[in-house]
């Protein structure tokens, strides 16, 4: 059989029992809006829940209103719930004509096929059928070639649940199709509804081919043990002050890490354990965890209730995916692309969606950083995209100027002191992504990948500021 996926938007209702939705399917397709100005009102709480699983995100065209604002409305959707272009995908479902001709039809679908794909760098799928396609589309020849989901449902009178057997009814000059939609009557308590009808579907593919489209199967292979995403727990060292904790460059306490010593009170992550011996770092830095008077365990810290915060993607410097590709023409982004890193997370609110490998490329070959070096010129952002502005650079920012970014909807790319025992100035940055409910800054940290209050972990002044914009 192939791969089975169902698609939803609120007429399924809220009450959804993703865990065993995702069980049951293979992939899920989920409405996002519909032209500009309306968001299906149920999106956001499946968007989330269903992270970690295949996520088509599809948004319905109206090809008598303006594409771009349409294309921009669906971006702006999906920078408030999240979105991870190197695994997400996006769908446009066109079944509307409007009273447009054939030909508007086509160039409104084309158009928004082409700005989704300028955007992500990925091709969007295009949903729809013959019995639409071949009285109200003319078919180009780009058009045959895109990823077709096409509904062909059994005859009226099947009983619920009955699927179509396929292959889904093809547009005129149409030879190949992704997804066939094979009824509108699935038993939507198989897939966890309480009640009611869902939509079902068919990948025309094996079980691989659909992990593939979605990124899953392309991840660069990294020495055991694997980086997770998130540390194991933390540590916090609680050595009487001025005495400091010594770290090593191997789990065996025969050579000792002279570049860095723990400080009382610091807290660390720890991303793997050998017997007694705890890594805290990628480079790699180990300690001994054998000493519990002097390393005591603490819970990793949760994102805060919050006031405002930024829920859509959030990039790790580190991750095994890119941490060890040039940065620029030096270093590599997971030892200094901090800033960078932050940069992309920026752009990402404001709708213009990359990521660290896919910006620092653009910046290496568009002369975005320092005479060919690896310090970034933070306004040529604005050439790759002239609706985003620079916004400049603030000097010594009070935590309430930070506080009045983040409210205004832009996320400070904030420069602090990296190890602040130390008596010089270790530059690193980090972007406020939240205020929580008892007025604290919330940042994400790209260097440790942990989202937390800013003053918890950076206690001195803020070095400087700077934020992106988009142009009115």
């Amino acid at each position: 059989m192939k791969p089975f996926g169902v698609d939803i938007s609120s007429y399924q209702g809220r009450s959804i029992d993703y865990t065993l939705m995702k069980q049951n399917t293979k992939f899920v397709a989920v409405r996002a809006g519909i032209s500009w100005g309306y968001e299906d009102p149920v999106f956001a709480q499946s968007w989330r829940a269903l992270k970690g699983h295949n996520r088509i995100a599809y948004h319905v065209l109206y090809p008598s209103q303006d594409v771009t604002r349409q294309v921009n409305w669906l971006f702006d959707i999906l920078s408030r719930t999240g979105f991870d272009p190197e695994t997400d995908r996006l769908a446009i479902d066109i079944e509307l004509w409007q009273g447009q001709t054939p030909q508007r039809v086509t160039e409104a679908t084309t158009q928004m096929y082409d700005q989704i794909t300028e955007r992500t760098g990925r091709e969007p799928i295009v949903y729809s059928g013959a019995w639409f396609t071949n009285s109200r589309m003319v078919i180009s020849e780009k058009l045959k070639q895109v990823d077709w989901w096409l509904a062909t449902y059994p005859a009226k009178g099947s009983a619920p649940g009955t699927e179509h057997p396929g292959p889904p009814l093809l547009p005129r000059g149409v030879t190949k199709w992704l997804i066939h939609q094979t009824s509108e009557t699935g038993i939507g308590r198989n897939f966890g509804l309480p009640s009611g009808a869902i939509d079902t579907n068919r990948w025309n593919g094996t079980l691989e081919d659909v992990q593939a489209y979605f990124g899953l199967t392309e991840q660069e292979p990294v020495d055991p043990p694997t980086d997770p995403n998130q540390p194991l727990y933390s540590v916090k060292i609680t050595t009487t002050p001025p005495n400091r904790y010594i770290t090593y460059n191997a789990p065996n306490g025969v050579r000792w890490n002279e570049e860095r010593w723990l400080q009382s009170g610091d807290i660390v992550p720890v991303w793997e354990e050998s017997g007694h011996w705890l890594r805290i770092d990628a480079l790699p830095r180990w300690i001994n965890g054998s000493f519990m008077q002097w390393v005591k365990r603490v819970d990793t810290p949760q994102p805060p209730v919050a006031e405002v915060m930024y829920y859509g993607a959030t990039y790790w410097q580190r991750d095994p995916r890119w941490r060890d590709k040039p940065l620029g023409t030096k270093s590599t982004i997971g030892a200094n692309g901090c800033a960078m890193t932050c940069v992309a997370i920026a752009l990402g609110k404001l709708g213009v969606f990359v990521n660290p490998v896919s910006l620092n490329d653009w910046l290496t070959n568009n002369e975005g950083y320092y005479q060919n070096g690896n310090l970034i010129l933070w306004q040529s952002v604005e050439r790759m995209n002239p609706a985003v502005k620079w916004d400049g650079m603030t000097y010594a920012p009070s935590d309430d100027l930070i506080k009045q970014r983040i409210r205004a909807g832009k996320l400070p790319i904030i420069v602090v002191d990296f190890d602040e025992h130390t008596p010089q100035e270790d530059m690193h940055w980090v972007i406020g992504i939240g205020v929580d409910r008892a007025n604290n800054i919330i940042i994400h940290d790209p260097w440790d990948n942990v989202v937390g209050r800013f003053r918890d972990k950076y206690a001195k002044s803020v070095i400087r500021l700077c934020t992106y914009s988009k142009r009115s």
